[in-house]
Parts: C-alpha cells; sequence; structure tokens
C-alpha cells in the first residue's frame, strides 16, 4: 500500500511540474523559462524537481513522451483508408485534435523561434510513430519507390507545415479537414516520385541528383 502511495505522490509531482511548464510555455515561451519559473509555478522545492528531472528539457521530454504515448494508445486502424492509396496514417488525427484542445500552447510554439527546441522533439516524436506505423501497419512496400528515410522526413514536414500554417489562420479549419489535407498532400507527394527516378536515385547514391519534374 505505501508503494501505491509513493508511486501516486510521484505522479501528482510529476503532473504539476509539467503542467507548470506548459503554462508558462504559452506566457514567456520556452528558451526564457528557468527551472526556478517552473518550481515556483508548481511550488515544490528545488530538491523535488531534481529528485525527478535533470533540467527543463529533460521536463520537456517527460511531457512529449506522455503525449506519444496517448497516440499511440489512440491510433487505431481507421475506418476508412485513402481511396487511392490505402494508406492512412493513425497519429495524424488524434494529435490534430489535441492540438485544436491545446490551442493555445501550441500557437505559442509552433513557428516561433522561442518554439525551436520544442518543434526539434515533436518531430523526432512523430518521425518514431511514422516509422512505427509503416512497419506495424506494413506500409513499407508502399513506400518502395522512395528510400524510407525520406519519405518519412517528407511525412512529418508536411505534418509540421500544415500544423504552422493552421495555427496562424484567424478562423482555423476543423482537425478533420486537416487531417484530410494532411493525407492528400502527403501521399499525393510520395506516389508522383516514379520508379525511373529511384531506380536512378539508387544506381548514382552519392552524386547530386536532378530530377525533372
Amino acid at each position: 500500500m505505501s508503494e501505491i502511495k509513493e508511486d501516486r505522490r510521484v505522479q501528482r509531482t510529476r503532473a504539476l511540474l509539467v503542467d507548470a511548464l506548459l503554462d508558462l510555455m504559452i506566457e514567456k515561451g520556452y528558451e526564457a523559462i528557468t527551472v526556478q519559473d517552473i518550481i515556483d509555478r508548481a511550488n515544490v522545492g528545488r530538491s523535488t524537481f531534481y529528485s525527478h528531472f535533470s533540467d527543463k528539457e529533460q521536463l520537456l521530454l517527460g511531457s512529449i513522451d506522455q503525449l506519444e504515448l496517448f497516440l499511440k494508445q489512440q491510433r487505431a486502424v481507421r475506418v476508412v483508408p485513402d481511396p487511392l492509396s490505402g494508406i492512412t496514417f493513425g497519429f495524424s488525427l488524434p494529435m490534430l485534435q489535441h492540438v485544436q484542445g491545446n490551442k493555445r500552447l501550441y500557437t505559442a510554439t509552433v513557428g516561433k523561434q522561442s518554439g525551436a527546441a520544442v518543434l526539434h522533439h515533436m518531430k523526432c516524436m512523430l518521425s518514431d510513430l511514422v516509422r512505427d506505423e509503416a512497419a506495424g501497419l506494413g506500409l513499407d512496400p508502399k513506400f518502395g519507390e522512395l528510400p524510407h528515410e525520406i519519405a518519412v522526413e517528407h511525412i512529418v514536414n508536411t505534418f509540421l507545415t500544415l500544423l504552422q500554417w493552421w495555427m496562424g489562420q484567424n478562423t482555423p479549419c476543423s482537425a478533420e479537414e486537416m487531417d484530410r489535407v494532411f493525407h492528400k498532400l502527403t501521399l499525393s507527394g510520395i506516389s508522383v516520385f516514379s520508379r525511373a527516378e529511384f531506380a536512378a536515385f539508387g544506381k548514382k547514391r552519392g552524386e547530386p541528383q536532378h530530377f525533372e519534374p
């Protein structure tokens, strides 16, 4: 019983620190936040903070890890696949819905210089999710005409570009509408990479490539 109480205490303290970080990111941006700011907002001691996290970046990574776990739990196989390719990414709609529900936080970080570190770690998380989905849902053959890591980079960068655009709109689209746009842009971009171009890429890897449109 004492172990359960200790676990709950640890979870509660970590939640307080994460909430403090997210609130401060909205107010002043990630780069400007200090550990002292976080412990003052969470109302915990400095020793308590360092018993859980080594610095604010580790706290940020802990928050992103929680988001990644949430997205993995939410990304059930989609009922309606893309009609052209049969591919539908399970992470995208839950992520967009999460952004829509936390607009102030994402508006304060996405596309702003103070959010550079946040975007970097988000990109790493999304790349892991895309690789995981590609392997788990058997999508690797669908990228057969395109080097896999280039496909992952294309998918993640398309998602983040749309996210930045979305947060900058006064009357943004719904998460569902943005998800449809994301899939259309992403999958059309992959499909136009022709088999001949990929063959040339494979033979001349390491040499500058000049693909014709």
